[in-house]
């Protein structure tokens, strides 16, 4: 048990890592997207979701929420003071990973399509809660992109699906 959460840590801490250097961050300036690069974390947090079920999905989803929630700041306009938004990607996170756990049964886990499919809607409808909601509590950022990285964490995702079940060691018909 032991062993477990912290492989799930060390993936977590190896997704978010990712996150942080933009390991394969893409820039189309000539279509004015600015640089987008594949959620690793989201990825991982859909990952744990599909496979492990809705408890494990909520609470890995808040836990990767925390630490997405811990790069976003925000520079009050009145004083120039610089506050962190601790919340948002945390709530968004859990709620999304429960939603996916809980339907998981749906969803044809082992074939590519359907994991392009439900990454791609799940990252577009998380990005634009994001935004929404960073946008509601301080102010809309127009420079945040929400397509560009949905459709490339979309892409990418059965890459880093097969390395996940690879690592954690979830086979057909086989959970953890």
């Amino acid at each position: 048990m032991m062993l477990e959460l912290l492989v799930i840590a060390l993936g977590m801490g190896v997704s978010y890592f990712l996150n942080d250097v933009k390991l394969l961050s893409l820039n189309f300036e000539f279509m004015n997207t600015g640089e987008i690069a594949p959620d690793f974390l989201l990825i991982l947090v859909i990952f744990f979701a599909l496979y492990r079920g809705e408890f494990s999905g909520l609470w890995i989803g808040f836990f990767a929420g925390l630490l997405e929630d811990g790069i976003v700041w925000y520079i009050l306009p009145e004083t120039g003071e610089v506050v962190p938004l601790i919340g948002i990607h945390t709530l968004i996170y859990s709620l999304t990973a429960f939603a996916i756990g809980k339907s998981n049964h749906y969803f044809d886990q082992y074939n590519s399509a359907p994991i392009v499919v439900l990454v791609l809607v799940v990252t577009l409808l998380v990005r634009l809660s994001v935004w929404t909601l960073h946008g509601l509590l301080t102010e809309f950022n127009a420079t945040y992109s929400i397509i560009g990285p949905a459709i490339y964490t979309g892409l990418f995702s059965p890459i880093w699906f097969a390395l996940l079940a690879w690592v954690y060691r979830i086979h057909q018909g086989e959970n953890v």
